[in-house]
Parts: C-alpha cells; structure tokens; sequence
C-alpha cells in the first residue's frame, strides 16, 4: 500500500534533480519539473484511492522512512487528496503560465521551490513526530515566501513578501518552537514528541493557546489576517493557488490533529474557534466585497471561507467535548468543517487559476479595466461561473452542500452558537454578490480597448481547470463521494455510530441531531433539485424566449463611447459600503496600527540580524587566525583538521558578505544560514 506514497516522495525529490542539466533552458526545465510533479500528484491520489477503504474504517497506517515515523489516518488522507488535486491541477497548469516569467530565468530553481512546497505539505500532513512537523512547517514557510516574491523586481512584492515572512515568524513559527520547546522540556528526547506519546501527557490550556495563535495565524483568521490580503495577489496565480487551496488548509490540519487528536476537544475551545471563525468569514467577505484588483478580491474571500472551515471545525469541537450523544453531532459539525475544506480548495483553487488566465491574456487585474471576456474567452468563463457559483453556495455545487451542513450543524444545536450559524448564512448572500461583480465586470459586456485583442488560454491551462470545474459539480451532486473519508476523523474523535445521524448516498444527504423526533430529520438531494430546476428553466425558456435586441442609449447628441455606459467595479454596492463605512473605517485604522508594529518588528529583526553578523564576522576572524596558526604550528595534519579547514575559510568569507551586504539581503542570508544549520542538526540526530 506504500508504494504509491514513497513514489510521490521520490518524484517530487526527482524534480529537483531533473531539472539541474537544464538551468541554461528555462522552458525545457519548467515543462521537465512539471511533468514529474503531475506525476507525484496522480501517485498521491492513487495512494488516496488504495488507503480509501483503511481510512473509513476509521484505521491508520504507520511506516518509518529514513528515520521519520509517519501516521496517515483518515484526517492525513483528506489534506493528502487536497494536495494531490491541486498539485495535479497546478501542474498541468504552470508550463504555459510561467511563460509570462521567461524574463526573470531561474526556472530550475522555480521548480526545486515548488517540488519543496508541495513536499513540504504533504511530510507535514502525514509526520507522527512535532519535531518534524515544526521543522516541515518551516520548510513551508520558507519555500512559500520564495515563491511569492518571484516577481521580486517590484516594490511592493518585497514589501508584502517581507510583510508575511515576519508576520509568520512571529506569530506562527515561534508560537509552535515554544510548544515544542516545552514539550521537549517535559518528554526529554525527540521520541517522546511522537503524538502517540503526547497524546499520554496532561497538558494545560497554555498548548492550546500557543496552537491557536501559531495555526491561525497561518490561517489567516481575524485578527492576524492582514498578511493575506496583500500575500496571495502578489504571487504567481498558480502559486496563489497552492497558498490558499493547500497552505492555509494545512493549518487547519495542525489544529485539528494537535488540540483533537494529541490534546482533547473542550468545550471553551469549541467556543473560541467557533467564534473566531464568524468573525473572520464576516470580516473577510465583507472587506472582499469593495475591493476592484481580482486577486486581491479572491484572498480576501480566502479569509471569509477559512471563517466557514473554523466554524464548523470550532462546532464540532465544542460538541465532541460535550460526549454522549452529543459525540456524534460533534462528529458531523467537524465533517462539515472539512467538507468545506476540501471544498474551498478546489473551488478557489480554479478561481486563482481564472483570475491567472486573465492577466495571462490581458495583463490586468483591475476589474474596473476588464469587460466582455466571455466572448473572447468562453471556456474560461464557464469555469469561472462554475467556481463563482461553488464559493456562493449555490446549490448544486459543492460549496452548497458543504454550506448546508455547517448551517445545520449551528441550527440544529439548540445552543448560543447558532448566532454564529447566522451570520453564516448572512455572509453567503455578501459573497454571492461580490462574485457577481467580479463575473459581470471581466466577462460581462462589450470587450474594449484593453480586452479586445485577448483569446481563450492554453489547452493545457484549460485541462487544469476543468478538472477543478469537475470535482465542484461531482463533490456538489454527489456528496456520497468524498463524506465517508470525511467524518472518519470525527467517528475516531467521539468513538460514535453515525449510522442514523449522518446519511449519504449518491442522492441525498441527511442530518439528524439529539432530540430531534422521528421523522424530523433534515436533508437535501441535490439530483432532485437538478431535476426539478433544469425542468423549471427548460419551461420559462420555451414560453418565453429571449430575443436579443440592443437600443442605442440616448445621449443628448454628446458623442459618449457604449463603453462608458458599463458599470464599472468601483460603482457595484456604493450605498451598502457607505451603510457599514465604520467597519472600514475601523479596519483601515487597525491596519495602519498593525502595520506600525510589523515595521518595528521588522527593523527590530533586522537590527539583531546586523548584530548576529557581526558576531559572526568576529567569530569567524577569531577563528581563522587561531586555526592558521594552529595548522602552521603542527607538523602532522589530521583527517578531522584537513575537513574542518575549508568550512573556517567559508566562515571567513561569510563573514565579509554578512558585513558587506544590505540589511535585506543579510536577513535573507540568515535566513538561509539558519535553515542550513537546522537541516545538518537534525541529519546529525
């Protein structure tokens, strides 16, 4: 059953090594590394398929490769499908995107960040041990922020870019070495931090905190949210992709698998991340709702929809705490958590992908710019609308159903958290209406000046996205295909039945909660619904027709363009934004406060990287001198001194770069310093 798994390891660690003969070609290196990374992926999906029926069980599998234990459970499984359809589709999809990036070279090291991004991922999703989950993590870390600022030629990429590596580092990297640092101090070696023998300690609610901060962070959750927004539209949109359909997932994945599975649901935490969540999908939708660049439209929405995961996540572990009966209610919340999950990385994985394919015909992501690209673009449009459609929750697609079940799992819960399921439901009406303006303003109307020489994409770019199209009208139609592997986690969690309370077949889905009568249980059949709607609209169409007729609006004889007359992006909700202007207003004050305080965290940073340079300048010349002397003193050279001489001569040098450098450029470098030493530490263990 392990094949496929190690296969995928081994393919994407190939990757990097087929692209090395190929670094003076860069479309031959981009097309090379691609092609084994699209193969890594399908390997991880048919690891997926073969371990399918072992995770639904609610069985686990445990290997040990090189020295790491793995422990791939069904909640493993879920993240890995996420990264094997992502990984497909981003895959298929860069070799003729990355084109746009011919002028910047490098390709062979643009696919040794990816191959490790990816790898990264997948080692963090399915590592038993925290000291290689934290290291992985910052593998993760590292290899997105590289990615990010590929386009490294523009101000504000290097800001934002700089903006999220600090951010990360502060709130979510050394939140996590703390835990791990106590943890280490209470289990006192590296195999005592497997989570089988963490999940045997008591630990207080100080590990739930430093796990709050450090993966929703991460998440981009309000409040610590502000990195995101100006994170992902920088990025390559392939790379966008990857960031908010798998990175931020990942985080949920540690939450989940650290306070659940090692630690023990409570019902204070339920709570807390319950209510994180309905802030963040308000906030985040909301502030998605008046932004004009597209990409910086779909990275807010990133941060709405992580509200939706974290509330049913936060829901289902408030019940699972609460046991009995309750258990397996808990069980379903914390699936439909996860069903959205899976859901929102396929959905806004193709709408990163759409907004790519935009700005590879147009080069713009200005709504306010774009018009009547359906008729340039047609399959692009249709995807788009798919996607536009999943993320609004309309039925039938798949971010309806994933919707529908964290409604249920707050309405039906006869507890203070069905406020939250409320604004829930509210919220899905602001993201509807977002994605209207952002379908009818880039596809809608009459092409102009800008659009007016742009054609459909690549076949290749349309494969990628008509996989994701695909799996949101499949995951949406029949939910029967992905919910088993879903609520495993919640059934090991609550050690609960779900037969009677949880059922799905290729029809419909159905949900029942404690209390409830016979009879009284809801459900949904989205087929039915199909049926019921493809008659209705085939009726209405045939009694009445739509006949196309185009009047010349009347302009006072003023010669006025038909272009003028669209609506642009700026002029969609102006009197509702100007009704909830105080939460802008507050938000932009927040922001600029927070902005403050990372730019003094960013010199501080700075300030101590200058310091730790020169200490190491020092160390270094101290060093030499006395190893030179040392050597010219002796008649006999050692084995042990001969190897230990260059790495003094490369201290050395080190030492006048570090000095010599920019203070940008010696972060970085320390950055690099510091993984490189981390790596040789841990290969030493």
């Amino acid at each position: 059953m392990m094949e496929f798994f190690t296969l995928t390891l081994g393919l994407y660690m190939a990757s990097m090594l087929a692209v090395l003969p190929l670094r003076n070609n860069y479309e031959k290196s981009i097309r090379v590394g691609h092609a084994f990374t699209a193969l890594a992926s399908l390997a991880l999906l048919a690891f997926v398929i073969e371990a399918l029926p072992t995770a639904v069980r609610g069985g686990a599998i445990d290997l040990t490769l090189v020295g790491i234990s793995f422990h791939i459970d069904g909640l493993s499984l879920i993240l890995c499908m996420v990264l094997g359809i992502l990984g497909l589709a981003t895959s298929l999809y860069s070799p003729r995107y990355m084109e746009s990036y011919k002028k910047l070279g490098r390709g062979w090291v643009y696919i040794i960040l990816y191959s490790t991004f990816m790898l990264s991922m997948i080692l963090i999703v399915t590592v038993a041990n925290l000291l290689w989950f934290v290291f992985f993590w910052e593998v993760m870390t590292l290899a997105s922020y590289l990615l990010m600022i590929w386009e490294h030629n523009e101000d504000h990429v290097r800001k934002a870019g700089w903006k999220y590596f600090v951010t990360m580092h502060i709130t979510s990297t050394l939140p996590l070495l703390l835990a791990l640092a106590l943890l280490y101090a209470k289990t006192g070696s590296v195999e005592g931090l497997d989570f089988a023998n963490l999940s045997k300690l008591h630990l207080g609610a100080i590990y739930y905190l430093l796990f709050l901060i450090g993966f929703g962070s991460k998440a981009g959750v309000v409040p610590i949210h502000f990195w995101l927004p100006d994170a992902h539209p920088i990025a390559p949109s392939n790379v966008s992709a990857l960031m908010s359909g798998a990175m931020i997932k990942v985080a949920v994945y540690g939450l989940v698998r650290l306070t659940c599975f090692v630690m023990k649901p409570t019902e204070i935490f339920g709570y807390i991340v319950g209510a994180i969540g309905a802030i963040t999908l308000t906030v985040g939708t909301l502030y998605a709702l008046k932004q004009t660049d597209a990409k910086r439209l779909l990275a807010y929405h990133s941060v709405g929809q992580m509200g939706y995961i974290w509330l049913g996540v936060g829901t289902g572990i408030l019940f699972l705490a609460k046991g009995g009966e309750w258990a397996a209610f808990g069980a379903i919340a914390l699936t439909a958590g996860l069903y959205h999950l899976l859901n929102h990385a396929i959905f806004k994985g193709l709408l990163f992908l759409s907004a790519g394919s935009i700005l590879y015909r147009t080069r713009s992501k200005d709504l306010n710019k774009l018009a009547g690209l359906a008729k340039l673009m047609p399959v692009t449009a249709v995807f788009t609308f798919v996607a536009a459609m999943s993320i609004a929750g309309v039925p039938p697609f798949n971010g309806f159903m994933s919707k529908w079940m964290i409604y249920q799992a707050t309405f039906l819960s006869r507890n203070i958290i069905v406020i939250f399921g409320i604004f829930a439901l509210f919220i899905s009406s602001a993201t509807l209406a977002s994605f209207l303006k952002f379908y009818t303003t880039a596809f809608g109307g009459e092409p102009n000046e800008l659009t007016k020489e742009a054609k459909e994409v690549p076949i290749e770019m349309l494969i990628a996205k008509g996989l994701l199209a695909l799996l949101c009208i499949l995951f949406g139609l029949i939910p029967s295909s992905v919910v088993p592997l879903l609520a495993s986690p919640g059934r090991i969690l609550g050690g609960a039945d779900l037969t009677g309370w949880l059922t799905t077949t290729y029809s419909f889905i159905m949900i029942k909660a404690p209390g409830m009568p016979a009879g009284g249980e809801t459900l949904f059949k989205p087929l039915l619904f199909v049926v019921v709607f493809g008659v209705a609209f085939t009726v209405l169409y045939v009694a009445f027709p739509i006949r196309k007729r185009i009047y010349k609006p009347w302009t006072l004889g003023e010669p006025v363009p038909m272009g003028e007359y669209k609506m642009k992006a700026c002029n969609y909700y102006g009197p509702f934004e100007e009704y909830i202007h105080f939460l802008y207003h507050w938000g932009h004050e927040l922001s600029k406060f927070g902005g403050r305080i990372t730019d003094s965290v960013s010199y501080a940073y700075l300030w101590l990287c200058r310091k730790l340079h020169k200490a190491a300048d020092a160390m270094s010349r101290a060093l030499i001198n006395a190893g030179l002397a040392y050597l010219r003193s002796v008649s006999e050279l050692y084995l042990d001194e001969f190897i230990f001489a260059p790495f003094v001569k490369i201290l050395r040098g080190l030492g006048f770069v570090l000095d010599e450098g920019s203070r940008k450029t010696n972060a970085n470098i320390t950055l690099a310093l510091l993984a490189l030493a981390i790596i040789l530490a841990l290969a030493l263990l």
